[in-house]
């Protein structure tokens, strides 16, 4: 037999507690485009993985249709 769930009073819902969480840090990523003609690079740092990878994808598209060959690598 299942018990029947009872409503909860406003005296019960008060008395319920609920904690702010604090804000999570989030670790930078590190995006590094160099081009290997000259060996020139930058440090790109970004807060989400997905970004990081979608602007090695973007360096990587450009790397063909520049003059100069681009590298790009992620590190944490």
């Amino acid at each position: 037999m299942l018990a029947e769930k009872k409503a909860l009073n406003l005296e019960e819902l008060e008395s319920q507690v609920a904690l702010d969480l604090p804000d999570r840090e989030m670790l930078l990523v590190t995006v590094i485009i160099t081009n290997l003609l000259n060996n020139v690079s930058i440090d790109v740092d970004v807060k989400n993985n997905n970004v990081a990878v979608q602007v090695c994808a973007v360096v990587t598209a450009l790397s063909s249709l520049v003059s100069a060959p681009l590298s790009c690598e992620i590190q944490q």
